[in-house]
């Protein structure tokens, strides 16, 4: 046990050194000062949170780097964790927007480039009831809506670059969905469910009715672009897919719903080993308030391996490969064997790939989640006065510490330090970002395989790039002898391209192509 934790420091440690000096766009932070534009509508729905149905109109929080010249950005939108409740009401501290853990990420993100939305979605189901039929059937159709509303706002801000001269200057082709805690089921959602009749399989029947818990002419279609008695269309016409989706924390609904086709996203994930409300492997979701079992569904280990086995995540392939601590630890993991079963999940390896497992002591469940119980005493008053509840703040507070006993800024920083750093460079891949990807040229495809030519050697004015007809050239990055992305090409879907030298100075570049059979790296020289 001692040389398990001595290489676990060794390898924290290491984790927290900078090895590039040099600050690179969408990895490091590049700018000092951020600005938010908050409670945006990206779209109304109905609500069912009070019981009678009614209009909610959704709200967003938009974070932009202040004086980005950039004006095509890819986009991270981040949902709050939450258990499907208002904040307060859901027995939690957080569960909104303005969480520090959401707060803290959309920031971190838009120093380093991105755009970050913080939304929010609709709410409300039946944790407290008796019939297991009813905690399920309310769950998963809260999920359905959360979902929905995810789907809404991603086309909300496709919508926006497409008649509202792009507000926001993001990349409509690189969008994707980070979430925390509950949040991380709406990222998977996002990702993967596409079809009703993924929602209709054993465990989402009702046993007494058999029928389902998701009806189409209740609920609508999981886009939300049907209307329904409680679904009403938003942003029809644009486009809803994701290229990444992050979780940390949350669970899947079910494997099934990961098809392994291409247009799914590449998938990263977080989670504590020993989360007692969502499981780590395959394993029932807890009502945090109760102890009350709801459902069985695939963790984050389970979702994002059979993401990994179907080929979802191949373009993440180089960056595993990376000689870094982070990886140094995953690959560790894979060598431990953790018995959950007291938390009916089995007994399992640890450690695959694009998953940060975090182990910690005890049941732990969000330690990148803080709160200030100052602000909370303060607070709880105001709201108890407003809503006529009698929230204690010693209780929500102690509450909180059951699963983070170290809670504070300190913690929660430093997991999202690791975050951070495992989640971008696999980011960069994902969003094809030429500033920052890795990619793997030490086994490249065969040039002849696609007729691949880059003419004239050296060159004066211009290097046109050649393919074969039948393989088309899908995106090239130049770069410098260094290593630094210069000039980025995507969507060529082109057997030629032709890259102008304008002020490039003498010497040696590098281009890198990717074609559908794969990625190919070639030298060029300018006189």
């Amino acid at each position: 046990m001692k040389k398990f934790n001595n290489f676990l420091i060794f390898l924290f440690a290491l984790a927290f050194i900078n090895l590039n000096a040099q600050d690179t766009r969408y990895i490091d932070p590049i700018f000092d000062d951020v600005s938010a534009e908050y409670n945006v509508i990206y779209g109304t729905n109905i609500s069912i949170l009070t019981g009678a149905p009614e209009p909610l109109n959704l709200l967003m929080d938009v974070y932009t780097p202040d004086g980005d010249v950039e004006t095509s950005r890819p986009t991270f939108v981040v949902f709050h964790t939450g258990s499907f409740l208002p904040q307060y009401f859901n027995g939690q501290v957080t569960g909104s927007r303005l969480d520090s853990a959401v707060v803290n990420t959309c920031t971190r993100l838009a120093e380093r480039g991105y755009v970050a939305v913080a939304a929010t979605y609709r709410q409300g189901w039946l944790p407290l009831a008796p019939d297991q039929n009813a905690r399920t059937s309310s769950l998963l159709q809260a999920t359905y809506r959360g979902i929905q509303d995810a789907y809404t706002c991603i086309r909300f801000l496709r919508k926006s670059v497409a008649e509202q001269d792009n507000p926001y200057g993001i990349d409509p082709d690189k969008i994707g969905a980070l979430g925390l805690g509950t949040g991380g089921y709406i990222s998977y959602g996002v990702g993967y469910l596409d079809d009703y009749e993924e929602v209709v399989i054993d465990k989402f029947i009702d046993t007494e009715t058999l029928q389902p818990y998701v009806i189409p002419q209740i609920h609508g279609d999981p886009f939300g672009l049907d209307s329904a008695a409680i679904s009403i269309p938003n942003h029809v016409g644009y486009d809803s897919d994701v290229s990444f989706i992050v979780n940390l924390g949350g669970a899947l609904g079910d494997l099934s719903w990961i098809d392994g086709t291409d247009d799914e996203p590449e998938s990263v994930g977080f989670h504590v080993v020993t989360d007692p409300f969502a499981p780590y492997n395959e394993g029932p979701v807890i009502v945090p308030t109760t102890g009350e079992f709801v459902v069985n569904v695939p963790g984050t280990r389970a979702a994002i391996n059979a993401a990994n086995e179907l080929g979802n995540n191949d373009e993440l392939a180089p960056v595993n490969d990376l000689p870094n601590a982070l990886n140094a630890t995953v690959n560790f993991y894979k060598t431990v064997e953790v018995d959950l079963s007291g938390l009916g999940q089995g007994v399992f390896n640890i450690g695959v790939d694009n998953v940060y497992p975090f182990v910690m002591p005890g049941l732990q469940g969000s330690p990148w989640d803080w709160w200030d119980k100052p602000t909370l005493d303060v607070l709880i008053p105001q709201i108890n006065a407003l809503f006529g509840t009698d929230f204690s703040a010693d209780t929500l507070h102690n509450n909180g510490l059951i699963t983070s006993p170290n809670m504070g800024p300190d913690q929660g920083n430093a997991y999202l330090d690791t975050v951070f750093m495992y989640m971008l460079p696999r980011a960069c891949n994902a969003f094809e970002l030429g500033e920052c990807m890795t990619v793997n040229v030490n086994n490249p495809i065969d040039e002849q395989l696609v007729g691949f030519e880059a003419m004239p050697v050296p060159a004066d004015d211009y290097i046109t790039l050649n393919s074969k007809e039948e393989s088309p050239m899908q995106n090239v990055y130049l770069f410098d002898v260094n290593g630094k992305a210069i000039r980025s090409y995507t969507k060529v879907n082109n057997s030629q391209l032709t890259i102008q030298r304008e002020n490039l100075p003498p010497g040696v570049y590098f281009v890198k192509v990717k074609f559908k059979e794969g990625w190919l790296s070639q030298q060029v020289l300018f006189k």
